[in-house]
């Protein structure tokens, strides 16, 4: 009977395979009934039992913010060794949230996925083919200074951080000055880890419409063509269609043309390098704007940016067959390239006054 026990342990231990502890609890946001957000304490808390449940997940730190406080972040990889070199075979993929402190759609939703990943097999499995860097929280010290009041036109959570870091400075614009560690801190991470596909998770700031979450590429003339293509023809296309049968329907991230006048039409451009979509179109990276709707409530944004992660994933994982790292690559060679001397650079240019006419569902 003894034998019997011990081979029956042998075996239960080996079938757990990678799950040091399966037993994850909900996230703070999940516990809350969907209305709260965690501080940061509760925050690295939770992503330290993410990395203690599944030996897949990391926990680590990349830098300091302004007061001094650790930057978070959280790697699913399945290579042993915990570094750029060890994943080059793969799609790298870098989420940012909380780059603006009062709208953490993205902690929570990343936070979930991250536990799904550390859980689920389904979900581990796409660590075959692409390495996730999560940032829960890069504003660090504005997310600290919390309140009910601080986006008084959002719909939750009951409490949310501060737009600005501690040096009163607005982190979505020092892409290109770099004043601040916190920008920093991540231009070293792009460094080290050159990632080939970036998501910033925000909540928008004005406008009523339908739509859960709006988004925004550069597929405006600011990135390499081929890159620029795959956006347009291989990935939106995807994530279209999985967002609507998910329920949480998409649109471009919603400007008027006039502020405050949806008559006078919606309009779009090609983000300048202080922002960090722009900035990460200058390293050939293509960047994802994620912009929940802030009149919906929190359950529903943070649910839509959590899909939106994950269909992301999904398809880079599954549907794309590293077309998009070879395009990367390929990018980044023809910027080394003599080539690239003879290519003509716009200086400047003279918006069009074409129109075409899409479908909006208003509010």
């Amino acid at each position: 009977m003894r034998t019997f026990f011990f081979l029956t342990l042998i075996l239960f231990i080996a079938g757990c395979g990678n799950h040091v502890n399966t037993v994850v609890p909900d996230t703070y946001f999940e516990e809350s009934a969907f209305r709260k957000t965690p501080d940061y304490k509760k925050t690295i808390e939770y992503c330290r039992i993410l990395a203690a449940a599944n030996e897949k997940i990391h926990y680590t730190e990349f830098g300091y913010s302004f007061l001094g406080k650790p930057l978070p972040l959280l790697i699913a990889s399945s290579s042993k060794k915990l570094c750029a070199c060890a994943n080059r075979h793969k799609t790298i993929v870098l989420i940012q949230a909380c780059i603006h402190a009062g709208e953490p759609d993205g902690k929570d939703a990343g936070l979930m996925l991250f536990r799904d990943i550390a859980t689920k097999p389904e979900y581990e499995k796409m660590l075959e083919h692409v390495t996730v860097l999560f940032i829960p929280i890069l504003n660090v010290d504005g997310h600290e200074r919390f309140g009910p009041y601080n986006r008084i036109n959002q719909n939750g959570p009951d409490s949310m951080g501060w737009r600005t870091n501690a040096q009163n400075l607005n982190l979505n614009r020092d892409f290109l000055n770099a004043e601040s560690p916190e920008i920093q801190a991540f231009i070293k991470l792009c460094g080290e880890w050159e990632p080939d596909f970036f998501i910033d998770c925000h909540t928008t700031d004005g406008a009523d419409y339908q739509y859960p979450l709006t988004y925004s590429l550069e597929i405006h003339g600011n990135m390499d063509s081929g890159l620029t293509a795959w956006q347009e023809k291989n990935y939106l296309p995807y994530i279209e269609k999985e967002m609507e049968k998910a329920g949480y329907p998409i649109f471009p991230y919603v400007m008027f043309r006039r502020w405050h006048d949806p008559r006078s039409g919606l309009y779009t451009y090609a983000s300048p390098p202080m922002l960090s979509q722009g900035y990460m179109a200058t390293r050939n990276c293509p960047g994802l704007l994620i912009e929940t709707h802030m009149l919906k409530d929190y359950k529903t944004r943070v649910m839509a940016t959590y899909h939106m992660l994950l269909k992301s994933l999904e398809y880079l994982a599954y549907n794309d067959d590293n077309n998009l790292k070879k395009l990367k690559i390929n990018a980044d060679i023809r910027n080394l390239s003599p080539v690239r001397t003879t290519d003509s650079l716009a200086l400047d240019f003279i918006p069009g006054k074409d129109s075409v006419m899409v479908d909006f569902r208003g509010g």
